[in-house]
């Protein structure tokens, strides 16, 4: 008896390897997956400035630069701020807003519109 039960697992323990035993498992390579794994894992920026007619420009991406003023600049694509639509060539009240001045008023551009900038103690105020 104990013949025949040795014979049986000797038997089934051929067949389960025959059936596939160690050749189901699969082996995965790990490489290539921690290098896209390190690549989603970089952090977003975000730049931001104030252009010239009152508005303000942003971009966002893994690296970014400002023009402060004038435009930012991210992951390489450079966004410009929008031209000042305004009567004449005044120039834009928020730039010259505490620049200095000696006296009087200016005329100055809010955003499409005519204003003025007044000179109070020595400096713009717009």
């Amino acid at each position: 008896m104990k013949r025949v039960l040795v014979m049986m697992v000797a038997i089934l323990g051929v067949s389960l390897l025959a059936c596939g035993g160690e050749a189901l498992e699969v082996q995965v390579d790990e490489g290539p997956a921690d290098v896209e794994l390190a690549q989603t894992r970089q952090e977003l920026v975000t730049c931001m400035t104030d252009c010239p007619n009152g508005t303000f420009i942003s971009c966002t991406g893994s690296t970014c630069s400002t023009l402060e003023g004038r435009s930012v600049t991210c992951d390489g694509v450079r966004k410009l701020c929008p031209p000042a639509v305004c009567p004449g060539d005044y120039r834009s009240c928020s730039a010259m807003d505490g620049q200095s001045c000696r006296a009087g008023t200016q005329p100055c551009c809010r955003g499409d519109v005519e204003g003025y900038c007044y000179c109070i103690a020595g400096r713009y105020d717009c």
